[in-house]
């Protein structure tokens, strides 16, 4: 018998004569083992999905592949997105196909399924809308798991009139764009009116920066809320968030829900924001690889629905790292130490 054995058994039976019912990671409570008086989190009810941001506007290469490992490492039920995965903005069939067939060998790699929503990069004319068709299927969908109803919203829903950036920045100055951006990045509806250029730049930009949101999407999703009515919880799922823009039509999915437990999550902005409407979580995710304005951070989102709702935890990229990554790379033999008996 070796030492490990002989070791295991003596502290068994130690338990035994001190009247120990049962050995820690069991279920059964026992005042002898040094623990809290909490219960194991065990809920069968309970279940973890992970999200990413937006990978596009100049997309840095390696932060979305490493997001797939993480994600590996972190094993949730499924993975969804906000939008933004490809460059896009082409009408070259290669161009797009090259595009999509890079990040779909990324997403490839993941363990669990993936759900894609789109965003203005991914659908932005009818090229790219047929793409999406052929490769994914609907562009806005809906789905219930565990009790949990999910819905998929597309903004682009006639995809609004694209603006030339550069040739805006050209025309106004880089200084400029990059005031008038960074302001509409924190509020769509910043006021300009101090200043007749910038003001007119921003009308400019905001002509190309809209939710666009179809009657028959509203209808879908009205029919999906009836035909699920006993869900525990709905979450909306979007790339630009509804709720920052003028749009009527987002407003009626709005009093819709109004009755019942929802999160809205959404992108485009690149940058991390968290708000309430009407007593309900409203996010906005960062990047994951995507450009970064100003305070932006690659993270990954996890979230675990309990019985009263969606609990959300961010993990910044930068601090996730396999069972290796913390060891010393070159690391010394260990020493030999005595043996106490």
């Amino acid at each position: 018998m070796s030492r490990a054995v002989r070791r295991f058994s003596m502290t068994v039976l130690l338990l035994v004569a001190a009247g120990c019912s049962s050995l820690p990671g069991s279920h059964t409570a026992d005042v002898t083992i040094p623990q809290s008086g909490r219960p194991f989190l065990e809920d069968p009810a309970e279940f973890h999905f992970a999200m990413v941001g937006d990978r596009t506007g100049g997309h840095r290469a390696g932060v979305f592949e490493k997001a797939m490992t993480q994600l590996n490492l972190l094993r949730p039920a499924f993975v969804i997105n906000v939008g933004d995965l490809i460059e896009g903005y082409s009408e070259d069939q290669a161009t797009i196909d090259a595009q999509w067939d890079e990040v779909q060998s990324f997403t490839a790699r993941l363990g669990m399924k993936f759900f894609y929503v789109p965003g203005n990069h991914d659908i932005s004319n009818d090229l790219q809308r047929k793409e999406w068709n052929r490769r994914f299927g609907q562009e806005y969908y809906h789905f219930v798991y565990k009790g949990v109803l999910f819905i998929v919203l597309d903004t682009e829903d006639p995809p609004p009139p694209r603006s030339d950036k550069r040739s805006l920045a050209a025309e106004y100055g880089m200084e400029a764009m990059g005031k008038v951006m960074q302001a509409l990045q924190a509020n769509p509806e910043a006021d300009f009116s101090t200043d007749p250029k910038l003001a007119e730049l921003a009308a400019r930009l905001r002509g190309s920066d809209a939710v666009n949101i179809s009657s028959r999407q509203v209808e879908a999703v009205r029919q999906a809320l009836v035909q699920s009515p006993g869900v525990r919880w709905t979450v909306f799922l979007m790339h630009r968030p509804g709720w920052r823009y003028q749009s009527k039509e987002f407003a009626r999915i709005e009093q819709m829900v109004a009755d019942r437990p929802y999160t809205m999550f959404a992108g485009h902005f690149h940058k991390y924001a968290y708000e309430q409407r009407h007593g309900r979580d409203y996010i906005t995710l960062g990047t994951t690889g995507g450009i970064q304005p100003a305070g932006g951070a690659d993270h990954l989102m996890w979230i675990t629905m309990t019985a009263n709702g969606p609990e959300i935890a961010n993990i910044l990229q930068s601090g996730l790292s396999d069972r290796k990554a913390l060891a010393d790379e070159s690391p010394r033999p260990a020493k030999a130490l005595p043996d106490p008996h």
